[in-house]
């Protein structure tokens, strides 16, 4: 089979408790068929303005998060991924950061995935998410390979824009099986349709597989297992003989961040402490961080010591 026969989907957005959950179940995907497939990353826009939500009447970001974050812990029991327990506010907007992975991504698709995973981590791991154009540069300092004066000014160009709109709206055109499932008695994070800001839209994430043999939708958080078997079926033949799982310092090379559910599903169960790695605890789990991210960690605790 040739290289790229199969399309995957990711519809998804950097304030999503359960696309922060399926990260280490893409990044297993990655590994082991990441030059077998291509990978497009459509921007949600999850909310365009969170302080007219009835939920958080009368508007204030600092409660707003602890409302966030009750759903969160339910998410991380789930899934594994650390939620922050000291999070300082609720971003208002999601717009900001969605239009900046799909200004980012005029410098290669890589360089988009490191950009979407540090506004992850803005939120998940240091508990302050980007929800404006002036936390950019603070938030991506250090992103390997990332031109960030560039990037800034995409930011202003008219067809990267257009670009977020388009995912805007395709994000609000749900095929027939997310439909469906909204139509049954199913849970959040199985991924049924959603409403919200009077739209019908994708539950986040929802991967959608394209292939020779026809098209798979897994949306929401579901076992690793179903997401190999859609590429499967999609293009049957292309899940066998995959690389031996990775080292858990090749891991480490490949993604300069990685939590331990990741290294978890990456690596097996053993051996799971990277070496040359800073490692920092974050809500009960372990992260680890090398290069350009421990730099920004420690810049960060630097600036938190002092004020």
């Amino acid at each position: 089979m040739a290289e790229s026969d199969v399309e995957v989907i990711e519809y998804t957005d950097p304030l999503c408790s359960i696309a922060w959950g399926t990260e280490p179940i893409k990044r297993r995907l990655l590994w082991r068929f990441g030059t077998r497939v291509s990978w497009r990353l459509v921007m949600a826009g999850l909310c365009r303005d969170n302080s007219k939500a009835e939920i958080f009447e009368p508007w204030d970001p600092f409660e707003a998060g602890q409302i966030y974050l009750k759903i969160w812990k339910r998410v991380t029991r789930i899934t594994g991924m650390p939620y922050p327990e000291d999070l300082r506010y609720m971003a208002l907007t999601t717009d900001p950061p969605c239009l900046v992975v799909k200004a980012a991504e005029r410098q290669g698709p890589e360089i988009a995935e490191r950009v979407l995973r540090r506004f992850r981590e803005a939120v998940f791991l240091y508990g302050t998410p980007v929800d404006a154009i002036d936390q950019v540069a603070a938030a991506l300092v250090g992103v390997d390979g990332l031109d960030l004066e560039a990037l800034l000014g995409d930011c202003q160009r008219d067809d990267v824009q257009a670009a977020y709109l388009e995912d805007w709206q395709e994000t609000r055109q749900p095929n027939d099986y997310v439909r469906e499932l909204a139509r049954t008695d199913v849970d959040h994070l199985a991924g049924p349709m959603m409403h919200s800001e009077g739209h019908d839209r994708y539950n986040l994430p929802t991967f959608i597989f394209k292939g020779p043999a026809g098209e798979q939708t897994v949306p929401g958080y579901r076992p690793y297992e179903q997401y190999e078997a859609a590429l499967e079926a999609v293009a049957p033949g292309i899940t066998e003989n995959p690389p031996a799982d990775p080292s858990a310092e090749e891991a480490m090379a490949f993604w300069p961040t990685m939590t331990a559910r990741e290294l978890e599903l990456l690596c097996g169960a053993d051996g799971l402490t990277p070496d040359n790695a800073l490692g920092f605890d974050c809500c009960d789990a372990k992260v680890w961080l090398r290069g350009g991210e421990a730099d920004y960690w420690r810049q960060r605790k630097r600036q938190q010591d002092v004020a």
